[in-house]
């Protein structure tokens, strides 16, 4: 009876394991499209924008796109900030807002808000995160994107749909 009860609890236990490793993962994908030279110029427009300059601060307002390199981010706010300690590149920070749409022309990653570190040069999108990719979808809570290597690292209650041929790549 115990050896039942055991082996009940133990069968139990690996479903719960093995079930919880796939409501939350991580996937890894190469995205060599979004790969970006980190001396590439930044670009920023929008409707609107206010600058503080004792703190280095800029704020977007009103369809607000950055291109930087192949990659275009469109967002509804963006604020921009530079350190005070350098006027290097490397060293501005974004964070962006409203319905994110980050695309290199044939990949596209949907998001709530984006974040983006200079010094990294990486950039990360939360909230409802998908990336389509030859009408492939994955979906997760989290999107890592390293522009320079152009790898993706998608994360949390990840979901992947691929496209009847079957094929997932990295165009």
């Amino acid at each position: 009876m115990f050896k039942q009860i055991l082996k009940k609890y133990i069968l139990i236990f690996t479903f719960v394991v093995i079930a919880s490793d796939l409501c939350h993962g991580e996937t890894k994908l190469g995205l060599g499209n979004f790969k970006i030279n980190p001396e590439t110029n930044l670009e920023l427009t929008s409707t609107s924008m206010t600058f503080d300059n004792q703190t280095g601060r800029a704020d977007f307002f009103d369809d607000v796109v950055v291109n930087y390199g192949p990659l275009r981010l469109s967002a509804q706010q963006l604020s921009f900030i530079q350190s005070e300690t350098t006027n290097k590149f490397n060293h501005l920070t974004f964070f962006a807002s409203g319905q994110i749409i980050i695309s290199n022309g044939i990949n596209f990653i949907y998001g709530d808000t984006a974040d983006f570190n200079g010094k990294k040069n990486e950039l990360t999108i939360k909230g409802n995160v998908r990336l389509n990719q030859n009408n492939n979808t994955i979906m997760g809570d989290k999107l890592i994107l390293d522009l320079q290597k152009g790898i993706a690292r998608i994360m949390g209650s990840v979901k992947t749909i691929i496209n009847s041929t079957g094929t997932l790549n990295d165009s």
